[in-house]
């Protein structure tokens, strides 16, 4: 046996098992050699390169005799310091290694105890039975990233079917392997699971749900659904967070059986689904949602991300006042503000549209009197529309009926009429005051023919030249603003003189 299947067989790694977890965390946070000691490794010079094909025999502190090196190798021997061993670590990330399987249980339980937060998205785990050993060997785990797995292909049978049967096949299968009765495993300190771009029936997913009794966040992003067929028996009361972004949503009624699964939501993300109301259709869904109302359902909920929805009509946002505990709302890229021109604008607008009981919007906090300046923007952005909406009215009756703003023409003041004078020619022109003196003499090169640093202007004040004469504008900063133009007035421009050129003796 040669020394790097030594170390294998001494870590009890099967050199033969591929893509699985257990060797993936060995490769990536755990050297297979002494990490106290020093590392050698072989190097094969083959076709013009050098290739690492293993390791060679673990050289320790207390040896001194180096291991032999064949005529075909060249040796190498790297003393590092150890690197932190995935045994302490509480966190791990193996995304898209081609991962399909746990490999050995009780070793992923021995060297993975502290292990709390895993991410093997992007992997190939195709296998329920796989991520109940998983949960199982890791007893502390308690946030799971399962990204663009495909446990969506999973099919307890060999024999090929179709969707539904195979989902009927895989429920049954959750019923006899994963029995929920009171000696069964809940795997209650998994907090987090993340099954974004996996595609797996919702149906499977409450079979899951179901036997994590401490499942507190579940992401369910980027799946393509349109419908949410739960059934009626899930009563979920441990999840608060649910990411349903970028899906297919475009009906409240299917969102407002998440609020009756999980009735102690308190933030959903919705985001990229095309919904265009926040109103339960009362003759859908009897079975389901009965005469349930946004406020039984939803009356934990405080956080609402509905970034780039469908909404386009300010009515549409009426019923958020009628979740008794929404506080923070995100609404961003709706059709409904498209046409608004700036940023600002549009936040205004939703602050003095949206009701006093939601306190932060966008993630910024709505102080009293901003929330009232907003409102009576809202009012007046509507004054002159033929159609308000119905806030219009509301916050008419609250603040009276406003006197429209003065039409300011804010261009008046900003030029002055005057005559410039060089040599024998004079041009008039408008003359912008809010603009420094150096900024003036550039504007006036062309006119002048050199450049500004080689000629001086000065202001006349008709009015006060008898007693005043001429004064130059000599510090370039100084704001046209501050000599109080007047129209009429006019700047005379003359060369520098040049000193002259001495001989040298």
């Amino acid at each position: 046996m040669d020394a790097g299947a030594e170390v294998l067989s001494e870590l009890k790694i099967n050199p033969e098992e591929n893509n699985s977890l257990l060797q993936a965390i060995y490769e990536r946070y755990i050297d297979l050699t002494d990490l106290n000691g020093q590392h050698t490794y072989s190097l094969h010079y083959k076709g013009g390169s050098l290739t690492r094909t293993g390791l060679s025999q673990r050289q320790t502190q207390n040896e001194n005799s180096p291991p032999p090196i064949s005529q075909n190798d060249i040796q190498i021997s790297i003393t590092t310091s150890p690197r932190k061993s995935v045994f302490a670590s509480v966190s791990a990330v193996l995304s898209g290694k081609c991962l399909s399987t746990c490999g050995d249980c009780v070793d992923l339980e021995n060297k993975c105890k502290n292990l709390m937060e895993l991410d093997i998205s992007n992997n190939l785990f195709s296998d329920w039975n796989e991520i109940r050993k998983l949960l199982n060997s890791l007893k502390r785990l308690k946030h799971l990233n399962l990204t663009s797995n495909k446990l969506a292909n999973f099919n307890p049978s060999s024999e090929s079917s179709d969707e539904e049967t195979k989902v009927a096949k895989t429920i049954e299968y959750f019923n006899i392997e994963w029995p929920i009765n009171e000696n069964q495993i809940l795997y209650d300190n998994l907090k987090t699971l993340v099954l974004n771009e996996c595609f797996i029936d919702l149906r499977i997913i409450e079979c899951l749900v179901n036997r994590l009794s401490g499942l507190n966040e579940l992401h369910l992003s980027r799946n393509g659904y349109k419908n949410v067929n739960f059934s009626t028996n899930l009563r979920n009361q441990s999840l608060k967070v649910f990411y349903m972004s970028s899906n297919l949503l475009d009906s409240w009624n299917q969102v407002a059986k998440l609020g009756y699964g999980f009735p102690n939501l308190e933030q959903l993300v919705l985001s990229g689904n095309p919904l265009k109301n926040f109103e339960i259709e009362p003759s859908q869904d009897l079975e389901y949602l009965g005469e349930a109302k946004n406020s039984d359902l939803f009356k934990n909920l405080s956080i609402l991300n509905i970034n780039k929805i469908k909404i386009d009509q300010w009515s549409s946002i009426d019923a958020l006042k009628y979740f008794p505990n929404l506080k923070h709302i995100r609404i961003h890229e709706i059709p409904l503000l498209e046409n608004i021109k700036t940023e600002e604008e549009k936040h205004n607008l939703l602050v003095g549209y949206l009701d006093k009981n939601i306190s932060y919007l966008n993630g910024s906090i709505i102080p009293a009197e901003f929330k009232e300046t907003c409102e009576r923007k809202f009012m007046r952005f509507f004054m002159d529309q033929e159609q308000k909406p119905a806030r219009y009215f509301e916050l008419e009756a609250k603040h009276g009926k406003l006197n429209r703003l003065a039409d300011v023409n804010l261009d008046v003041g900003k030029t002055v009429y005057m005559k410039i004078n060089y040599n024998d020619k004079s041009i008039f022109q408008n003359v912008k005051v809010r603009q420094t003196v150096s900024e003036l003499k550039k504007s006036l090169e062309n006119f002048v023919g050199v450049p500004s640093a080689k000629f001086r202007i000065f202001y006349i004040d008709k009015e006060a030249e008898s007693t005043f004469g001429h004064d130059e504008l000599k510090l370039s900063k100084t704001s046209l603003i501050s000599l109080k133009l007047k129209n009429g007035d006019e700047f005379d421009i003359c060369l520098k003189q040049t000193s002259p050129i001495k001989p040298i003796r």
